[in-house]
């Protein structure tokens, strides 16, 4: 008889997600994470002066659409959010910025100061979604956590079309698919400042603009519907808050989490995955693990062809394993302990941006963001910081001492360089050598569009891609989304053809399901690990449960009033 029914490896969100669900489910479940603790996507670490938390990775928190925390009680186990009425800025050298707002309305009144077209765009927009609010939410529920299929894709242009049709654009989803995110709103917009304002939000939303198909896809979903339909929260306390209240959650409903326990092999017997041998240097070193089903949190290349190893897959699977790309979506990262909040020279064009913790400079009209996207897919470090922002503080003062803040900087870099400006580098190893003067590149931007900036500055904390990657070796190359979202590791084709069959986690190797690495992607809606939990669920018979029945968005829609929205002493 196997220990256990289910061995979830890896404790990130999806994976802590995918075990709650399965535990709760009536499955004797054990969760094994490497660390000594779960979270590494999801930490709030003091990596300098105490008292001034650092969120290192997953910091805008959509975790409130999820069906998880309805379904799991997130809240009951302490997950809070706090949020700001802007919640997103964009801040330009000519002294402007372009805003988004909780609401249509409000996004509307920023855009107006731009182009009055622009602001009857978005109130287009909620003229078209907002009447059909259930079916826009319902159509995302099963777009975003249920395995793809052709049903949900002509749902989606059905719905998209008509609103095309109302802006009077010209084209359907299919046409606007067949071009890239900054096509897509040359076509749609008339302001510059408002369309790097939304390339931008698609870029670290993880859907960048340079791409046909999830580019275009990514700027035709979030110009309407950001603000309402995809919040920008932090988690009061911290991102790793929310990492808290999973594993809580987990362990009240049976999960036994055994951290500081990496797992050397997955256990494969007769063409069937049965469990997990661990690494000698474990907590429990050597010991191995049985279960009737594996569940794989570590991305897809480690898993295969490191965890289980080529014995047990064909050498075309391995080799289409070992072509999946994290090339995209890989950070730089600088982290300021300041002794005052940044102050945006463009204040004085619309104060809004002093009540947005969350933003971006750089970039000033689409030419520049076209150059940077062709940089990161030339190898190359962009020869100007273009780059999103965070305040935290601004909303939850619990993550600064009183009075002071604290910030950071992503700045996409591809994570193995060749070169920078007229510097030949040497790819990943380069990080270590060139980290503090980019970092200094960083800091020069940042007071550029905040004068005064450097002066609060009483210490930093840098992050390179191969840092993050030490930090958490599932993340190769130091991705953050378990793998690269581009045109051919999207939807149907995620990971790569072949590893998944049947759904979007059931893999071709029986017992063996992903959470990490499949359809949609790694953030902290927790799609991956829900699209696990239901589909091993289905599999081991035990789906069917009165209590795990919430669509995405029930929660937040039932709880948004009592999300502080306000930005204390602005």
């Amino acid at each position: 008889m196997a220990d256990y029914d289910v061995i979830v490896i890896g404790g990130g969100m999806s994976g802590l997600c995918c075990a709650a669900y399965l535990g709760r489910a009536g499955l004797k479940t054990l969760l094994l994470e490497a660390r000594g603790q779960c979270g590494a996507h999801c930490d709030t670490t003091e990596p300098g002066i105490p008292g001034f938390l650092h969120n290192l990775h997953t910091t805008w928190m959509i975790t409130a659409i999820s069906p998880a925390m309805a379904d799991l009680e997130l809240d009951r186990f302490g997950l809070e959010f706090v949020t700001s009425d802007v919640v997103y800025g964009k801040t330009f050298r000519d002294g402007k910025n372009a805003l988004l707002g909780l609401s249509p309305m409000d996004t509307a009144q920023f855009w107006q100061k731009h182009s009055a077209r622009d602001a009857a765009v978005i109130l287009a927009a909620a003229e078209h979604f907002i009447p059909r609010l259930a079916e826009v939410t319902s159509l995302l529920h099963d777009y975003v956590f249920t395995a793809p299929c052709w049903e949900n894709e002509a749902r989606l242009a059905e719905l998209m079309n008509g609103f095309y049709e109302k802006i009077g654009l010209g084209h359907t989803l299919e046409q606007v698919r067949r071009i890239n995110g900054f096509q897509a709103l040359d076509r749609m917009l008339e302001s510059e400042h408002v369309k790097t304002l939304i390339q931008s939000l698609s870029w670290i939303a993880g859907l960048p603009p340079i791409h046909k198909k999830v580019g275009a896809l990514g700027t035709a979903l979030l110009a309407p519907l950001t603000g309402p339909l995809f919040p920008v929260h932090l988690v009061k306390g911290g991102s790793h808050a929310a990492t808290h209240a999973l594993v809580k959650a987990a362990t009240a409903y049976g999960v036994k989490i055994l951290p500081s326990c990496p797992v050397e092999k997955i256990l494969v017997e007769d063409g069937q995955a049965r469990g997990a041998v661990l690494a000698e240097h474990a907590v429990y070193g050597g010991e191995t693990f049985t279960a009737d089903t594996v569940v794989s949190n570590v991305t897809v290349a480690p898993t295969f062809l490191e965890m289980i190893g080529a014995e047990h897959i064909s050498p075309e699977m391995a080799h289409r394993i070992s072509q999946f790309s994290y090339d995209e979506q890989n950070l730089f990262a600088v982290y300021y302990a300041l002794s005052d909040a940044p102050r945006f020279a463009s204040a004085s064009f619309d104060e809004g941006i002093e009540r947005c913790f969350m933003g971006y400079f750089g970039g000033e009209n689409t030419e520049e963001m076209e150059a940077y996207g062709a940089s990161l897919l030339g190898g190359r470090i962009h020869k100007e910081v273009i780059a999103n922002w965070f305040i935290p503080s601004l909303a939850d003062p619990s993550q600064a001492p009183p009075g002071c803040h604290t910030s950071f900087v992503w700045f996409d870099v591809p994570p193995e360089p060749v070169r920078w400006r007229d510097e030949r580098l040497e790819g990943f190893t380069a990080w270590d050598r060139i980290k503090e003067r980019l970092a200094d590149e960083v800091t020069d931007t940042y007071e550029r569009y905040a004068p005064g900036f450097k002066k609060t500055i009483l210490d930093r904390h840098i992050l390179s891609p191969l840092d993050m990657y030490r930090n958490n070796p599932s993340a190769v190359l130091g991705n953050w989304v378990g793998g690269s979202v581009t045109p051919d590791q999207h939807s149907w084709r995620r990971p790569v053809p072949g590893v998944c069959v049947g759904g979007a986690s059931r893999t071709f190797l029986k017992n063996l399901y992903l959470s990490n690495s499949i359809y949609p992607f790694g953030v902290s809606w927790m799609a991956s690990g829900y699209i696990a939990a239901c589909e091993v669920a289905q599999d081991r018979g035990v789906r069917e449960q009165p209590w795990w029945k919430a669509q995405a968005f029930e929660w937040l829609f039932n709880n948004m009033g009592n999300i502080p929205s306000t930005i204390p002493g602005r």
